[in-house]
């Protein structure tokens, strides 16, 4: 299995589950694809800034469930915990419109969500994180923090799955093997890839969130990543497999098919949108002198391609905050972190130090999906 294929499969929305070499799926190990397939790299120099890094949290916390999320926070905003009201003694879960990110620590196999700068305030998921027949692989959000997605995938190496979505009482069945899932700006649906291990077809699906059903809208051959909704509605950008390397496509909403952006020479992986649909941001490898994977911006119609990251550190799954402020990506000089940085590149940092890394799993904006299984720390 080539760099790139490992990194693409690195490049989930939710860091779900991988493709093994002989087929069956890996639901715990894509995450660490990153760290073993670049080389060895020189840790960057401490960060000034003045925000601590998130460490882990006593291993008091409950271990029963196996998360697919990230990390650990410690702090946090202290007091009792949040029922399900969101009361947690007369103290409101948190103020609608809050820009949290989500993150796990599989060293207590916690999914959390805080509130920037970390310790502000964090939360804890406390929901359905596995059974024996599959796992939780990915969590979106709407755009308006009212409700969110939890994509439980098959772990028998089969494909297949099922999608919970907060408020509704039965889940959606899915097929395939899922890289991620995305809302659509309104709410009415949920968009998700999908990989059929056995013929090597993918499909862009959607799903209609009151009713149930699912549809394909594009089909493919090769591997996909997780897909992201533009902000206007109107398109859906993902990488995928073009026939010899991974590529961005951008499928339009009516269309039969998805379209290739561009043409690169080199890779580019698990594309998001700004906040205002003008610029994607992508990793893709660096100059010719450095293969490490960096971070990239380009205008929606694919000009105007820039690198705006060089560090040492091997990045991967960018993703753009709500407000556009910063981006979020999985790191890695060993261990693999979650990372911040600004749009313009500057202002890099590590916002986890978590002895067995930490997984990035995106924003959410808060709203009424925390009174759903989460609690204040």
């Amino acid at each position: 299995m080539d760099t790139f294929t490992e990194l693409r499969q690195l490049a989930d929305d939710f860091n779900g589950t991988g493709r093994c070499r002989h087929g069956r799926a890996c639901p715990l190990g894509r995450e660490t694809l990153l760290a073993a397939c670049v080389p060895p790299l020189r840790p960057t120099s401490p960060s000034s800034s003045p925000t601590a890094p998130i460490r882990r949290v006593s291993r008091s916390v409950a271990l029963a469930t196996l998360v697919l999320f990230l990390g650990v926070a410690c702090g946090g905003s202290g007091g009792a915990k949040q029922n399900a009201a969101g009361d947690g003694g007369g103290t409101a879960l948190a103020p609608d419109g809050v820009s949290l990110l989500l993150y796990k620590d599989p060293a207590v196999s916690m999914i959390f969500a805080t509130q920037l700068p970390p310790h502000q305030r964090d939360w804890e998921f406390g929901g359905e994180t596995e059974t024996d027949k599959d796992l939780l692989l990915a969590i979106s959000c709407t755009p308006d923090g009212k409700r969110a997605a939890y994509l439980m995938q098959s772990i028998d190496g089969g494909g297949g799955g099922r999608i919970k979505i907060s408020g509704r009482s039965d889940p959606i069945a899915i097929s395939g093997q899922s890289s991620g899932i995305t809302w659509a700006p309104d709410g009415s649906k949920i968009a998700l890839t999908t990989f059929d291990t056995q013929s090597s077809a993918d499909q862009l699906q959607f799903v209609d969130t009151q009713t149930g059903q699912v549809s394909t809208v594009a089909s493919g051959n090769g591997p996909v990543g997780p897909p992201r909704w533009s902000p206007d509605g109107s398109r859906i950008v993902f990488d995928a497999w073009d026939g010899q390397q991974f590529a961005i496509f951008v499928y339009r909403i009516g269309d039969p098919a998805a379209s290739k952006l561009k043409e690169r020479t080199t890779s580019a992986l698990a594309p998001d949108w700004s906040p205002d649909g003008m610029v994607l941001v992508f990793a893709a490898p660096g100059s010719e002198k450095q293969a490490t994977f960096q971070l990239y911006k380009m205008n929606a119609d694919g000009s105007d391609e820039t690198q705006i990251t060089s560090s040492a550190v091997a990045k991967a799954l960018p993703r753009w905050a709500p407000d556009g402020s910063l981006i979020a990506f999985s790191g890695s000089v060993g261990d693999l972190e979650v990372y911040t940085v600004k749009p313009d590149g500057s202002d890099e940092r590590s916002l986890t130090d978590i002895p067995r890394g930490a997984r990035l799993g995106g924003w959410c904006i808060s709203g009424p999906w925390l009174t759903e299984n989460w609690t204040s720390k």
